[in-house]
C-alpha cells in the first residue's frame, strides 16, 4: 500500500516537473530573452537524445549492461554502419531503410 502511494507521488512530481520546464517559455513569453549560446546549444538537443536512444540499440546486444559486451559479430552493428553510410550517401530515409535492414538480415545469416 505504502509503495503504491509512493509511486503515484512519483508520478504527479514527474508530471509537475515536466509541465513547467516544458511551459516556462509558453508563460513567460518575450519577457525572457534567452542568449543566443543556449538558443544554439538547444538546436542539437534533439540530435543527442536520438543518440542516446540509438548507440546502445546498435552497439551493444539486448540486454547489455556493461560497454564490455561489445560483439563485432553483432549485426546490429553492422546494419547501423551501412545504414549511416547509405544516408550520407543518399540523404533519403527510403535507401537508408532498405540498405541497413538488408545489411542486418545478410550480418544476422552470416553471424549466426
Amino acid at each position: 500500500m505504502q509503495s503504491d502511494i509512493n509511486i503515484a507521488l512519483l508520478l504527479i512530481g514527474m508530471a509537475l516537473v515536466t509541465t513547467i520546464s516544458r511551459s516556462f517559455f509558453l508563460i513567460l513569453g518575450e519577457r525572457v530573452k534567452v542568449s543566443d549560446w543556449v538558443l544554439e546549444a538547444i538546436r542539437f538537443a534533439p540530435l543527442a537524445a536520438m543518440i542516446a536512444i540509438l548507440a546502445p540499440e546498435i552497439f551493444l546486444p539486448a540486454g547489455a549492461s556493461s560497454v564490455a559486451e561489445f560483439n563485432l559479430s553483432l549485426p546490429n552493428i553492422w546494419g547501423g554502419i551501412a545504414a549511416m553510410i547509405a544516408f550520407h550517401f543518399s540523404k533519403k530515409m527510403i535507401p537508408t531503410l532498405i540498405v541497413g535492414m538488408a545489411v542486418f538480415t545478410l550480418a544476422r545469416f552470416w553471424f549466426y
